[in-house]
């Protein structure tokens, strides 16, 4: 049974009264059976959006109306939003596009239930009294622990909302359950349709993937359901694509769905993960041979997340990951060198490039003990050191360059700040305003 504030039970208690029942329905109801965590509560009821504000606010709850046509409303209660949306009925158009053509409002859950996605999102407990209502079998699918669509014909959900494919995916990795193979073929058979679904909507869906549990199932998923050509195109062409068998265990595609799911659990280090190798095909083909990728894996990165409108700073923490990963692959650089390509890179980034070595390395199918080990200790050193990372840490000011050697601004005084940069990399213990004032006199 949920947990809920006392005063969202006695507001339930108020409504019961008129003869109006206060369910919450969806996930939480599934996560609260299943002993799992509660993030959010959705709430419902057969009462339309002016009349929930108005019996809301005469109990002293905030209310405000988020799509009136939806029968969606926003109820603050002790501080924590709850949204509410009025039993309904929907129908679709032709394509995927996610948004019903038509709404009618109903009377019961049973009627509301056979809209929603699964079987399992589609329980109602009374808020008041803790009573389930069950009209689609999510219940003996909780048991069964399997993913069926809340229709006895899967084609009837599916082909109405081309999303709910990779809420199929998302909800069979992070509860580890299985899949109605009805359901399956169903998703299968319209997977097409998410072509018609926006990219953000989509981007959505594969952050909520990335950053849950059994990446690789869920992305091996995505790829058997034929939904990547309508979420990553670009890693399509990796699927097959054969590595040399004493360095890799597996295809392209599978290499880097290990790789993202040995990342850190953040959504950066996901991405990175997964699209690290995305330019040995291009490689390959134009080159015969996949030294290259690293360069052509920047661009194709780069194009795949501006279509899916990731945030420019996040493209350009992943494309500068992939486009350095393979740097001193046969550890031969020395610590100086190490030194030198961290501070220019800075913190962020260097952390970034140990990670997705180790994740490439156990991504490979093959255990090793080298897992950037001497990486780590010399950046490690670094920071305890307290050696710059970047220019603006440095004790001297492009003011302090200029004054000194009686120069302009311009490129001269740039190149000798970032000499000092790679020097103080280096001999830390330099990166005091004295000690640069005379080395600066050698660069210049």
């Amino acid at each position: 049974m949920l947990r809920l504030p006392t005063a969202l039970k006695a507001f339930s208690d108020v409504l019961k009264n008129e003869g109006v029942t206060l369910y919450a329905v969806g996930g939480c109801v599934r996560d609260a059976l299943l002993d799992r965590p509660v993030h959010d509560v959705d709430l419902t009821s057969s009462l339309k959006p002016d009349e929930l504000i108005e019996r809301a606010k005469a109990f002293g709850i905030e209310a405000r109306t988020v799509q009136k046509t939806l029968g969606t409303v926003l109820l603050t209660v002790d501080g924590t939003a709850y949204e509410h949306t009025t039993f309904r009925t929907e129908s679709y158009g032709t394509g995927g596009t996610h948004r019903p053509d038509a709404v009618r409002f109903a009377a019961s859950p049973e009627e509301d239930a056979f809209r929603r996605d699964f079987s399992v999102n589609a329980l109602y407990e009374s808020v008041s009294d803790g009573t389930l209502v069950d009209p689609t079998g999510g219940l003996k699918d909780l048991e069964r622990r399997l993913l069926r669509t809340a229709t006895a014909d899967p084609e009837i959900i599916l082909r109405d909302d081309g999303l709910r494919i990779l809420r199929l995916v998302r909800f069979a990795a992070a509860l580890d359950f299985a899949v109605d193979p009805r359901t399956w073929d169903a998703a299968r058979a319209n997977a097409a349709l998410l072509e018609d679904v926006a990219w953000e909507r989509k981007r959505q869906e594969l952050d909520r993937i990335l950053t849950g549990p059994r990446v690789y199932e869920a992305l091996s998923m995505l790829r058997d359901v034929g939904a990547l050509p309508y979420l990553l195109p670009e890693l399509t062409a990796c699927d097959g694509v054969q590595q040399r068998k004493d360095h890799h265990k597996y295809d392209v595609l599978s290499h880097m769905f290990h790789t993202c799911e040995n990342t850190p659990n953040e959504l950066g280090c996901r991405l990175i993960g997964l699209l690290h190798d995305v330019g040995k095909p291009e490689a390959k083909r134009r080159d015969g041979n996949l030294y290259a990728h690293d360069v052509y894996g920047e661009a194709i990165a780069k194009k795949a997340l501006e279509r899916l409108k990731y945030p420019n700073a996040l493209i350009g923490r992943v494309t500068a990951a992939i486009r350095v990963h393979m740097f001193d692959l046969c550890e031969t650089a020395s610590e100086a060198t190490l030194r030198k390509r961290f501070a220019v890179l800075g913190r962020e980034r260097t952390e970034d490039l140990i990670m997705i070595r180790e994740a490439d390395i156990r991504g490979s199918g093959y255990k090793t003990a080298y897992v950037a080990e001497r990486w780590r200790d010399v950046y490690e050193r670094m920071l305890s050191e307290h050696a710059p990372f970047s220019e603006n840490e440095l004790a001297v000011t492009g003011a302090d360059i200029m004054k000194e050697l009686g120069l302009l601004p311009g490129e001269r005084v740039g190149r000798i700040k970032r000499q000092l940069l790679l020097h103080c990399a280096v001999h830390p213990q330099e990166n005091r305003r004295d000690a640069l004032l005379r080395r600066m006199h050698d660069y210049a």
